[in-house]
């Protein structure tokens, strides 16, 4: 008996994988109503539109490029098969299946280019600790490169992830670009990284974060010397989904930051939540601070109540002496902005007092 199902847009994509035990990331996913695993067929069956999370085959292939190495994902095939009707009793269907690289349409994007070109680099801006001007560590910043060799800025290029359903894949290669591009820079301890990532780019940690760990360890770095920044302008729906993918970044050795903290999505409801190891005050506060009486005591706070907790207090965006010099009375452990160095596709090895002398 066929069962009409009234999501007129919702199709099954059936994903045969040879060697499936050879797949932890297809066969680990929780099973459910739209990811459902066929061990006897080494199949995967996948439910994409309607109610589903997949919108369509390219973020289904999308997923699987982020999580898969490119020889795996070059073996995979596809095929749409018919709903309603068992997997097995559609063999005809799946022995017909196609490279699941050939079904999605070629992508014009300038962000995939990009990615499959390797035209990414990292910028390093350098943070300095605020009693001594030592240097502490780096930001490490994403740029993308044009043809023409030109740059292109953080804001585009997930402006185009977005677009284009490629925020798995630009997170995914980010963070694993700067972690080797740091060890290969010598960026060992006591330098300390800061790595942003994309909490609505993670699905399930244990599988979507496994290289990053990976990459962290052959690259030489120390994990209780690198931190994850959440990017705040990337609100996850789920605080719970955040606190697990901050738990795993712990339990892997790692430390984590909450960005921008002060302003929009970070309130101090979610500070107290989460109680991140490194908090950074937004920019905002930090530059009207010398002005205003109010903003100088929302910084002092921040301050205040990372110490009380044992959590270290970054002031961002720092231009101005003024800024400086404030920050510094307040107590704040660490100093970052254009007065101390901008981005640089090199990292700066100069103490930042060696900077305000030539001030």
């Amino acid at each position: 008996m066929h069962v009409c199902d009234c999501r007129t847009d919702a199709r099954a994509l059936a994903v045969l994988a040879p060697g499936l035990e050879g797949y932890p990331e297809l066969t680990g996913l929780t099973p459910g109503e739209d990811w459902t695993v066929h061990p006897e067929l080494a199949a995967v069956r996948v439910e994409v539109g309607g109610r589903s999370r997949w919108s369509g085959v390219a973020e289904v292939a999308t997923f699987l490029r982020t999580e898969l190495d490119a020889a795996r994902f070059g073996a995979l095939r596809a095929t749409w098969v018919r709903r309603g009707e068992p997997l097995a009793a559609q063999l005809v269907t799946l022995m017909h299946a196609d490279r699941l690289g050939d079904m999605v349409s070629a992508d014009s994007s300038p962000l995939a280019a990009m990615l499959r070109e390797g035209r990414m680099e990292t910028w390093y801006q350098p943070i300095f600790w605020a009693g001594t001007l030592e240097l502490w560590g780096y930001e490490c910043l994403m740029r993308g490169v044009a043809h023409d060799g030109t740059l292109v800025s953080p804001a585009t290029l997930l402006e185009w992830a977005r677009q284009e359903q490629l925020t798995f894949m630009l997170d995914r290669h980010v963070r694993e670009m700067h972690l080797r591009n740091a060890g290969a820079a010598g960026l060992v301890p006591p330098i300390h990284l800061l790595v942003n990532f994309l909490p609505t780019a993670i699905y399930r940690p244990e599988f979507c974060l496994r290289t990053t760990v990976r990459a962290a360890a052959e690259a030489g770095l120390e994990p209780d010397h690198v931190i994850f920044e959440v990017v705040e302008s990337e609100q996850t729906a789920s605080r719970a989904h955040l606190r697990n993918l901050l738990a795993y970044y712990r339990a892997t050795g790692f430390k984590v930051a909450l960005d921008d903290v002060g302003s929009g999505y970070s309130g101090l409801g979610l500070l107290a939540d989460l109680s991140p190891d490194l908090i950074k005050i937004d920019r905002e506060f930090v530059s009207r601070a010398p002005e205003s009486q109010f903003h100088r005591d929302v910084c002092a706070s921040l301050a205040k109540l990372g110490h009380d907790n044992g959590q270290m207090v970054l002031a961002e965006g720092v231009e101005r002496e003024a800024e400086w010099e404030i920050m510094s009375q307040l107590g704040v452990n660490l100093l970052q902005g254009y007065l101390f160095g901008r981005p640089a596709p090199e990292p700066a090895r100069h103490a930042a007092v060696e900077v305000l002398q030539k001030l």
